[in-house]
């Protein structure tokens, strides 16, 4: 049996929200028939983080993973998750914890949100049609920084009128605010993409805000994509930070060096090679 995966959820109080994550679950299990695989979430939801870990550990040994399912890097994935797991070492006698990268601006996941776009789209097409990409917003500013970024690969990467970054609490823009800018330069097809994983609060927000501010600009037409959801693209990198933790895993790069010596794990000094 491989070591157990605890994807560390946020959580929610939409039982849709919660349903969706235990089937992205489902969907991880299927590309990892020999890990145990379970799910914990920060708040809002049962069990807990720890709880889950514990309960992980105890039942098939003192060794896990933890995917933080998040998709930027605020709070929850520098400071809350490592608390859970950390409380989740103390109950556990000998327990070893590799925490793993959180889901950040992957190819794939990039794909999904395109997928989502294109299916908001209709008719329209993607030269004539403006984005509003919004995110959560962090204490972080690095974590809205990476929005941003990810928000100028999609402008990158398709053939959109503009893309315009949005958030939908903490920090700004807000989504009126990015909806104004994306009209008063021109924007009469915008859609409105939340940078979400599962149905929650944070996409009802975007759908109240989208619809209030298009009831207030008649000439204007905008559409909402739907979230990311449990889908393939997401489970394919859930696995990926999974698999690049335990220690069996392929280096990263080039796997030997100079001499071709295997140097995964060990302490290396190096002599007279010179800049490395």
């Amino acid at each position: 049996m491989s070591t157990p995966l605890l994807i560390a959820a946020h959580g929610t109080r939409l039982e849709a929200g919660v349903e969706a994550c235990l089937e992205l679950a489902e969907l991880v299990r299927d590309r990892l028939p020999d890990a145990p695989v379970s799910v914990g979430f920060v708040e809002l939801a049962e069990p807990s983080i720890t709880e889950a870990l514990a309960e992980a550990m105890g039942e098939h040994g003192p060794r896990a993973v933890v995917v933080p399912l998040m998709l930027g890097t605020g709070g929850h994935v520098r400071s809350d998750i490592p608390g859970f797991i950390d409380a989740a070492r103390s109950a556990v006698p000998g327990a070893h914890v590799d925490y793993a990268a959180h889901l950040g601006p992957h190819p794939r996941l990039l794909d999904a949100v395109e997928a989502r776009l294109h299916a908001a789209l209709g008719g329209w097409a993607e030269p004539e049609t403006t984005v509003v990409f919004v995110g959560r917003g962090a204490l972080v500013p690095e974590a809205n920084a990476d929005h941003v970024h990810l928000a100028r690969l999609l402008l990158e990467r398709g053939e959109w009128a503009d893309v315009e970054p949005a958030f939908i609490q903490v920090t700004r823009p807000s989504l009126p605010t990015a909806l104004d800018r994306a009209y008063a330069a021109g924007a009469r097809r915008i859609v409105v993409m939340g940078h979400w994983l599962f149905p929650g609060m944070l996409s009802t927000w975007t759908w109240k805000q989208a619809d209030g501010w298009a009831a207030a600009h008649a000439d204007a037409e905008v559409r909402v994509a739907d979230v990311i959801g449990p889908c393939a693209e997401l489970a394919d990198v859930v696995v990926e930070r999974y698999l690049e933790v335990l220690p069996e895993a392929p280096p990263h790069g080039s796997p030997t060096y100079l001499a071709g010596l295997w140097l995964r794990n060990r302490d290396v000094l190096v002599l007279g090679g010179g800049r490395v």
